[in-house]
């Protein structure tokens, strides 16, 4: 059995990084492995996970890039089947240079084209394995320069016996009536420059959509008010002239002491159209979610979002949009588009031709075991007997000129 360290947030809190933590380190206690998690959000002191292994705190540093390195390595103790797994951004890591002679695989999100410059310089300065989240991601990843031989793709996963069709009665508790037509978003509200979940154009596509259609109402799961540096929701739906009456959140206690999975799935049942048109997506967990309950899905035809949807969903154009922060290529959704694709669901929904088994066995391949079975377990063995080929040092300034 192997030994392993995972560098993400702690599996005891619901966010998206903790819930796929979640989901793959009890797997790997299940199967008898040896685990430590190292927390670089949602444990501020040391905890014994209910599933069998520990979970190390947060260090002092951002992103714990203090504690992490050190943690995996005593944990390792220096066994040659031990290794890491990073789930987490790869740019915040580069110069640190104590993670360059862990033996890590890399389970990295890639939501720009192409893949963006300290993405790629991470894994190359450490000569890591990496694990592409989605196909997309895996190409940019190649075209980056990572060897084909030091890359492996693995999506993410969700319980499906968890993300069924609960039906509609979820409708009453989100205050919408049985015959509205109800569009959900459940995405992170966080981020001004850019807006990389693309509020600013749902919200004028979802503007010129209401003013057509007066059942349509709008469930937006997420934080409103722009309090992790985020939109002011209110105000901008305001700026857009969408009757406020017609638009839910969440409640704030709820939002703030965690909603369970099973009430979101009841959310996304009662929905009849998810709207994400965002502007780059490492994966899209909440698409898959969505498509699992049997709702369909408009997403931006841009980066991983665009390979997840199935029947009755749909993908809109978009415009490659600069960030200059990562230096590569984000993607903006055209607004018409989103209308369209909105107006194409509820002609179907109303005519009752919404196929929703069909939407939901879609995701068949996301399932959190069969991902596991046929994913997980061979990268495991790819990692415990991998030798890590120390990185290649760099020329210094004197070198490059010697050359010359």
């Amino acid at each position: 059995m192997a030994r392993i360290a995972w560098y993400s947030n702690s599996c005891a809190i619901p966010s998206g990084y903790g819930q796929q933590s979640a989901q793959v380190l009890h797997r790997m206690v299940k199967d008898g492995h040896e685990v430590a998690l190292t927390a670089n959000h949602g444990a501020q002191v040391m905890m014994n996970c209910a599933h069998g292994h520990i979970i190390l705190p947060e260090g002092l540093m951002r992103y714990s890039i203090d504690a992490a390195p050190e943690n995996m390595r005593a944990w390792f103790e220096n066994r040659k089947d031990a290794f890491g797994v990073v789930l987490f951004d790869l740019w915040p890591l580069v110069g640190v240079d104590a993670f360059k002679d862990l033996n890590l695989a890399c389970w990295t999100p890639v939501d720009h084209q192409p893949a963006p410059p300290l993405v790629a310089k991470f894994l190359k300065d450490g000569g890591h394995h990496a694990i592409a989240m989605s196909r997309f991601g895996e190409q940019m990843l190649l075209d980056a320069g990572q060897p084909r031989a030091e890359l492996t793709y693995i999506p993410h996963a969700i319980d499906r016996t968890v993300f069924s069709d609960m039906g509609k009665d979820a409708r009453s508790a989100m205050g919408f009536e049985p015959d509205d037509f109800v569009v959900v978003t459940n995405a992170a509200n966080r981020g001004r420059i850019p807006v990389r979940k693309g509020f600013g154009s749902m919200a004028d596509a979802m503007s010129r959509f209401m003013a057509d259609r007066k059942d349509v109402k709008w469930m937006l799961h997420t934080e409103p008010n722009g309090h992790s540096e985020g939109v002011n929701l209110p105000r901008l739906m305001t700026a857009v002239g969408i009757d406020a009456q017609r638009v839910r959140y969440p409640h704030p206690v709820h939002w703030r002491n965690g909603i369970p999975d099973t009430a979101i799935a009841a959310m996304l049942s009662a929905s009849d159209v998810q709207l994400l048109t965002s502007m780059g997506e490492g994966f899209g967990i909440p698409a898959v979610e969505g498509m699992s309950t049997g709702t369909p899905c408009v997403v931006s035809d841009f980066s991983a979002q665009a390979e997840l949807i199935g029947p009755h969903s749909h993908k809109v154009k978009v415009q490659r949009e600069w960030d200059e922060f990562q230096v590569s290529f984000f993607a903006i959704p055209n607004v018409d588009e989103i209308y369209k694709a909105l107006q194409a669901v509820y002609e179907e929904t109303k005519a009752g031709k919404v196929d929703r088994a069909a939407v939901r066995a879609a995701t068949e391949q996301y399932e959190a075991d069969t991902v596991y079975e046929q994913s997980w377990k061979p990268l495991i063995e790819l990692m415990t007997a991998r030798t890590k080929q120390p990185a290649q040092p760099q020329p210094n300034r004197a070198q490059r000129r010697a050359k010359r």
